[in-house]
């Protein structure tokens, strides 16, 4: 991946806030920037909120009991994949962020 402000390749998807903005760019802007900036990913990440079906389990918050979530993927590093700098060879996890609360429910298929 390129960051569209200073041009540097990156091997992931985990060394960027936005789909533009790598996390070193990221932190060379103002404070009050970098919160508008988060506001709108966490909003462009939550369109989308719906039923969920996993394994064929409606999914229902066990916390509050709503029944809309959106839905991302997380890496899950390990420390070792992380010191030599290839996080991208992680597994993935799915994760159902409740719409109401905000609860995240994880979920790691055999391999992910």
């Amino acid at each position: 991946m390129r960051c569209q402000t200073c041009g540097k390749d990156w091997p992931s998807r985990h060394y960027f806030v936005t789909d533009s903005l790598c996390n070193e760019c990221f932190g060379q802007i103002p404070e009050a920037e970098q919160k508008a900036v988060r506001a709108d990913v966490e909003s462009l990440n939550r369109e989308g909120a719906a039923r969920r079906v996993v394994g064929g389990w409606d999914l229902e918050c066990p916390i509050c009991g709503h029944r809309e979530f959106w839905k991302r993927k997380t890496l899950m590093n390990t420390p070792g994949l992380t010191f030599f700098g290839v996080e991208w060879a992680n597994r993935q996890a799915d994760n159902y962020v409740c719409d109401a609360c905000g609860h995240v429910l994880w979920f790691v298929r055999e391999g992910s």
